[in-house]
């Protein structure tokens, strides 16, 4: 099967929002989070002059848990976790539509977003508490007032936790990026009824 270049991106960035929705699965569920996967999701943010839609992730070996999820919610073979992170990832993809539509909110994430390596560079490390709140914060002041609102379902115990809550929004944060990243590769949503068994093959090829 020959797979061109715009359909390899487009199966990327899908597992790019399917990792970053499992992670927020995982924190909702047991307050923990799978640390490199976390980290590919935040430094996705930063990678705006990035040269191909890999490199937006560092490389593929780097999405491994979000082709597996994408292979699994292509397949026929769901459980009920699955069914909930489908909902997370359609939601994403109808705010990212939104999105589109307010042009100024936009430009204010970008801006917002163009400040964040400064405070990287001052606290040292990405996965700062101060970057992930401010992180969160961008989500909290833009894409959480548009609709469909994300509903996380988990433990109230995690979900109630501040660091949680940051963690959770910086990672629906990423999921937009990747929701646009797909978009940008010309992803539309009838590719989801009409070429799902093409998708699985070239998500099945990458994660091989």
């Amino acid at each position: 099967m020959s797979i061109n270049h715009r359909e390899r991106d487009r199966i990327i960035a899908l597992a790019a929002l399917m990792q970053a929705i499992t992670l927020v699965q995982q924190i909702a569920e047991t307050g923990q989070v799978e640390q490199a996967d976390f980290e590919t999701a935040l430094n996705s943010l930063l990678a705006v002059d990035a040269p191909t839609t890999e490199a937006v992730y560092g490389d593929i070996g780097q999405l491994k848990s979000g082709l597996k999820q994408l292979n699994s919610q292509l397949s026929k073979s769901k459980d009920k976790k699955d069914v909930q992170l489908l909902r997370y990832a359609i939601n994403l993809l109808h705010l990212e539509r939104q999105l589109a539509k307010r042009p100024a909110m936009m430009d204010l994430i970008s801006r917002e977003i163009e400040q964040i390596p400064q405070q990287v560079e001052y606290f040292g490390d990405i996965n700062n508490a101060q970057v992930i709140a401010r992180l969160a914060d961008i989500y909290h002041r833009t894409i959480s007032e548009l609709n469909p609102r994300i509903q996380v379902q988990g433990e109230p115990s995690f979900l109630q936790q501040a660091d949680n809550i940051n963690r959770v929004r910086a990672l629906l944060l990423a999921g937009i990026r990747a929701a646009i990243l797909w978009r940008q590769k010309g992803g539309r949503r009838w590719h989801f009824i009409f070429q799902t068994n093409k998708m699985l093959k070239i998500a099945t090829s990458l994660l091989d």
